[in-house]
Parts: structure tokens; sequence; C-alpha cells
């Protein structure tokens, strides 16, 4: 009988609600949660801090990243490295401020024993609420899974394989873009990104302080002059790579 899945819940020691919340959530779907400590990026100094690459940033976002969003990056680093420290052959990552839906638990058992079954994956969004470019894989559980060709951006409920974290590990440094772009850049890339269409778990029920999205209007921050440019052209590029594959897709 397979073991139960861990759920590796990302959250600051100074944020014990957010971690009992959490906690109080999976157990109630049968996933065994594991602590991960946040990385409280509000404490840096981001010009000394090395893995951090303002200049490519700039490049890339058309911005500098926020401390926030640092802090955030290196969470979901720490959080695929604890799921490769197990012997698990795939994992939950969750931010600490989730709220599981009802399908959730009815749902979750069936996509893992899909997913357990294939090799065709790597990372699985599961609070997706804006898809596009996608293409139907099959209907678990009543949910229906999708190849999510330009993989979605937020980042708060995640299955990853280990073939998946070790990938995004590998491309996860020098860092130039927020958690969520740099999943879309992986994933994209690779086309190994699935998701539920439609959102299996929320976030915001909490100020989350590990989290991007509590950072304010993150896109304000630090603008180059050429911020629209780089925006759309990275934008272009990444629809671009998606549509390529949504059409090789079989």
């Amino acid at each position: 009988m397979p073991q139960r899945p861990k759920g590796f819940v990302i959250n600051l020691a100074a944020s014990p609600k957010r971690l009992d919340s959490a906690k109080a959530e999976l157990v109630g779907a049968q996933i065994d949660p594991i602590r991960v400590d946040a990385f409280d990026g509000r404490e840096i100094d981001l010009a000394l801090f090395a893995p951090y690459d303002d200049s490519k940033a700039r490049r890339f976002m058309g911005r500098s990243m926020t401390q926030g969003e640092v802090g955030c990056y290196v969470s979901h680093q720490r959080a695929a490295t604890a799921f490769l420290e197990s012997s698990d052959e795939i994992g939950f990552v969750f931010e600490d401020d989730i709220a599981l839906q009802p399908e959730f638990k009815t749902a979750v058992p069936k996509l893992i024993e899909w997913l357990r079954a294939r090799d065709d994956w790597h990372c699985v969004n599961l609070g997706a609420t804006r898809l596009k470019i996608t293409s139907p894989m099959a209907e678990v559980a009543g949910i229906e899974v999708l190849r999510a060709h330009y993989f979605p951006m937020l980042a708060h409920a995640l299955i990853w394989n280990r073939v998946g974290a070790k990938a995004f590990l590998a491309a996860s440094e020098p860092i130039f873009c927020p958690a969520d772009n740099m999943l879309r850049q992986v994933l994209t890339r690779s086309d190994m990104g699935l998701a539920t269409a439609q959102s299996l778990v929320t976030a915001g029920r909490f100020d989350s302080d590990i989290s991007a999205r509590s950072g304010g209007n993150r896109g304000q921050f630090r603008r180059s002059p050429l911020y629209g440019l780089r925006k759309q052209r990275r934008l272009l590029h990444e629809k671009a790579m998606a549509f390529a594959h949504k059409l090789g897709h079989r």
C-alpha cells in the first residue's frame, strides 16, 4: 500500500498560526505536513545577496526583484530540496496560507494514483486561476487534467516528481525572476507541466508573509524605462514556445 504523500509547507517560524491552519487542512486530506523553514527576504540586502543577479532581472523582467520575491523564491528552492531529501517519488509543496477546496479530498488520491503511473510530467499546478494554451490530458475523479504548455502563475499548491524538482533546482540560480515566473520558464520550455482545470487549492486566507503576493504591486518596483518592452518580449517568447508545444501535442 503506497505511503501517505507528504506536503512540504513553506512557513516562517514567526507565523505558527499559518502553520497550524495549513497542517489542519492537510491532515484532513490524508497528507502528512512537513514544515519547511521559509527564507525571510525582508532581512537581506539584495546588493550583497550573491545568488541574486539584479542586472539579469532588469534585462529579463524590466525591473528589480523585491526582497519578498527573493524570499519566496529561496523558500521554494528549500521546499524542492526538502522533497528530494525524502525518499518519496511524489511530493506536494504548499505556501502557508492555503485553503483546500471540497473537491481536493476526493480528487487528489486518484490524481496521485494517475500520476504515479506516468513519466510525462514534472510538476502539477493545483491552484491556477488563469489557464492559457493548454491541451486536455484526462479526467480524473471528475477533475479535468490539462497539459499546461504555458505553465500558469501562482505557486501556492504544487505537486512535484523527483525529475521535475531536480530540473527546477538545476535552473534556479542565479535568481532573476519570481518563483512563479521561473516555474513558467522551466516548465514551458520542457512542456512537462500539468494543471487542474479548476483550482483545488486557494490562497490568501492569511496575508502570507513568505509569498510575493503580499508585497504590493510587485511590477512597480524599480522599473527600467524599458519595462513594458521587456515584459512584452518575454511574454511573446514564452507564448511562442507554448503554442509550438501545443501544435506538436498528440
